[in-house]
């Protein structure tokens, strides 16, 4: 009963086990699993773009590690036989997807050999490995009754056979002007990067013994006032089993609140003293693509009436950012948009900054220009991140300068500031001067924290969530290809 509830748990008699356990070839109908028999059944470990090590909070890893196989060491179970099966998504070169799912079907295997009790023989598994799985995107694509699952099974069934991955994947990038591999990267991709099994244990079973032959009958004489016995049955606790995950393409980012840490430091030389500049950021993260939006607002207000000490300024910014990295969704742990980004930016604002009663400067400006930098997680549930980031560009402003008290008559004091003009008053025209830069206009040391999320799959379920519900049903096994045959893909039954 326990063991049903995982349909990646499967038992063998011992006549199979035998001859699995001393490496044999063959093995009986009941262990031939088609491709589709194969990805509804086995248990699925999800890895991120580019790793050979799956994603931290798998909840199928879970499973294993926590329920599954702590049950199996329990049991005593003896493991006879193992399909994996490790594959990448057909984005990137197929040389370092191939080296992805040979990596990943060994993590797999290394994991469960280390995760159980009794030495594994290394004889009884079988390892592949899928550089480019267009077999799983035909079976998911047809689950999920995708609109275009003819063309791209059609596509499949002719490049396939011949091993033209090559041509299959111009084909597919070429498709409707581009947009279906943009497509199939954004709903599927995600579930291709895995590593899936299946495992095999020695079916225990027991031997009828006529007990009438093994032993003479025995009287038992029956006291004449016996009780009745109650026999107590044995509660056996079964550890819940955790809720799977409903689905890899759940909810990605959409609104994060930043500020800059660097910014709160400030330290204004002539002022003499610390003044922190209070700042705030949004970035919205649409839905696809790899480009970001935001707005920065940075206020500091400070002023020293006694001393003639001001520095108040408003500088409003907006900014694009282009993310190197752009997951096309995530499981909700791991943010979209992390790693490397370029920038570019537009900002304007007021100024007031006085240093003592005869340097002091008002005026606006505006600038402009471009940056980089990289996004880091800091926390473990993806929430919390850390924005390393440098802005380069023109900033050009207009101002004039003042002081306190009047600089026509030194003697005549009424306790305010004027600008620093002492030809014919009618003569003067505000915003007289002006200061240009070229160079570094912003660092940052920026945290930011993810606001808000939209879902991804309006349907609320998920691939992942699929496997790990769907019940076994036997199926018949497909026939090996053989090129005298009609085309069309065959799938060839695992072995």
């Amino acid at each position: 009963t326990f063991y049903s509830k995982f349909p990646y748990i499967r038992f063998v008699t011992s006549d199979e086990a035998r001859v699995l356990a001393t490496g044999g070839s063959t093995v009986s109908a009941g262990m031939q699993l088609t491709d589709e028999v194969f990805y509804s059944t086995a248990a699925t470990i999800g890895f991120a773009v580019n790793k050979t090590e799956p994603l931290p909070d798998d909840q199928l890893l879970k499973e294993l590690k926590n329920v599954v196989l702590p049950r199996i060491n329990n049991d005593s179970l003896e493991l006879v036989y193992m399909m994996i099966r490790g594959a990448a998504s057909p984005d990137g070169p197929y040389e370092n997807n191939k080296r992805l799912g040979e990596k990943r079907a060994m993590w797999l295997f290394d994991f469960i050999r280390q995760q159980l009790r009794f030495p594994v023989n290394e004889k009884i598994f079988r390892l592949a490995s899928e550089a480019e799985d267009y077999h799983a995107l035909c079976y998911l694509m047809e689950q999920a009754s995708d609109k275009d699952y003819a063309y791209v099974k059609g596509l499949c069934d002719t490049h396939l056979p011949a091993g033209n991955i090559a041509m299959l994947k111009t084909a597919l990038q070429k498709a409707q002007g581009g947009q279906l591999w943009k497509r199939l990267n954004a709903v599927y991709f995600f579930h291709l990067r895995a590593a899936r099994v299946i495992l095999y244990f020695k079916k225990y079973e027991a031997e009828y013994i006529d007990m009438e032959e093994a032993a003479p009958a025995v009287v038992v004489e029956t006291p004449k006032e016996e009780l009745p016995v109650v026999q107590e049955i044995p509660t056996i606790e079964v550890e819940p089993q955790p809720e799977p995950e409903i689905g890899w393409l759940d909810r990605r980012e959409l609104l994060a609140l930043k500020t800059n840490l660097l910014f709160y430091g400030l330290y204004l030389p002539g002022y003499d003293r610390w003044c922190p500049i209070p700042n705030v950021a949004l970035e919205y993260y649409p839905k696809k693509g790899h480009f970001t939006f935001g707005a920065s607002f940075d206020m500091p207000w400070w002023q020293d009436y006694d001393a003639h000490k001001y520095f108040q300024l408003r500088n409003y910014q907006v900014d694009t950012r282009y993310y190197f990295r752009a997951d096309k969704a995530h499981n909700g742990y791991q943010p979209a948009f992390k790693g490397f980004y370029l920038s570019a930016y537009a900002h304007g604002g007021v100024f007031g900054i006085c240093l003592d009663a005869n340097r002091g400067w008002v005026g606006e400006g505006i600038g402009g220009g471009a940056g980089f930098g990289y996004v880091m997680p800091v926390s473990r549930n993806g929430h919390w991140r850390l924005d390393l980031g440098l802005q380069v560009g023109y900033f050009r402003c207009k101002y004039d300068p003042y002081q306190y008290e009047n600089p026509v008559d030194p003697t005549y004091k009424d306790g305010l500031y004027y600008y620093k003009w002492t030809l014919d008053a009618n003569l003067f025209k505000k915003r007289q001067y002006r200061w240009n830069w070229i160079g570094p206009t912003r660092v940052s040391v920026t945290l930011s924290y993810d606001l808000l999320y939209r879902r991804i799959n309006k349907k609320g379920v998920s691939f992942k969530a699929y496997e790990a519900n769907k019940p076994y049903e036997a199926n018949k096994p497909h026939e090996a290809y053989e090129p005298n045959k009609p085309q069309g893909r065959k799938e060839v039954a695992y072995e």
